[in-house]
């Protein structure tokens, strides 16, 4: 059977692996950590187990909330201890696995979270196409759609309010609607807002036949 493109590169990284590198970081994205078959299984077990000589850190990554990478994680049946680390909301939280304790929570400023939220509904968005993360939870609006698109989804807060930001510590918010509006609102974003980034990609929320584009809206900066 043919190696797909995850093991040929372990395959090639083990063996360049030298002994004077003293440790090494490998981060994977939400593809690469969650949905694994049993070949990047065994090599995630691999790292664990055997002695390469050098301290190897393997970080989940994704644009997922801390807690929702978990809870995927489990239902993969993958120890969540195969990991050293794990980056959710896109660099909004880490979470160091073998202390169980959060390294750092990159928490917008409410008073910005606020603004981009007003000025998403001003050009044209709706409540339903916002959703607020913070690390461990989603919070979205309360709409009939948005919930059936989290049916199996753990730790979601549906708000009739979700404009009210003032008691979540925000690490993300997510906004979606068509291609233009996107695109206009990421303008608006980048011209006007210091120190946060976006991230722009397609999406099926809340319904795949919306054709719906997604910005995803986060801090620069972070506090260890």
């Amino acid at each position: 059977m043919k190696e797909n493109g995850q093991v040929i590169f372990f395959n090639k990284f083990i063996k360049m692996i030298k002994s004077n590198i003293k440790s090494i970081g490998i981060i994977t994205d939400k593809d690469g950590t969650i949905f694994l078959d049993d070949t990047l299984k065994r090599i995630l077990k691999d790292f664990r187990e055997k002695d390469y000589g050098v301290k190897i850190y393997l970080i989940a990554n994704s644009g997922r909330t801390v807690q929702d990478m978990i809870n995927c994680l489990e239902q993969e049946k993958i120890p969540i201890d195969y990991f050293d680390y794990i980056v959710g909301d896109n660099g909004g939280e880490c979470l160091d696995i073998k202390k169980s304790k959060v390294l750092y929570k990159n928490i917008l400023d409410k008073s910005i979270a606020s603004s981009v939220i007003e000025q998403f509904l001003k050009i044209g968005g709706t409540l339903k196409n916002i959703r607020l993360a913070d690390g461990k939870k989603i919070y979205a609006y309360l709409d009939d759609n948005v919930k059936e698109y989290y049916k199996d989804v753990k730790d979601v807060v549906y708000m009739d309010n979700i404009i009210n930001t003032n008691e979540i510590d925000i690490t993300k918010i997510t906004f979606s609607g068509s291609n233009d509006l996107i695109n206009r609102f990421n303008k608006y974003i980048r011209e006007n807002i210091k120190d946060y980034k976006t991230h722009i990609g397609k999406t099926t929320f809340p319904k795949k036949e919306e054709n719906n584009y997604r910005m995803d809206f986060t801090r620069y900066a972070f506090k260890r």
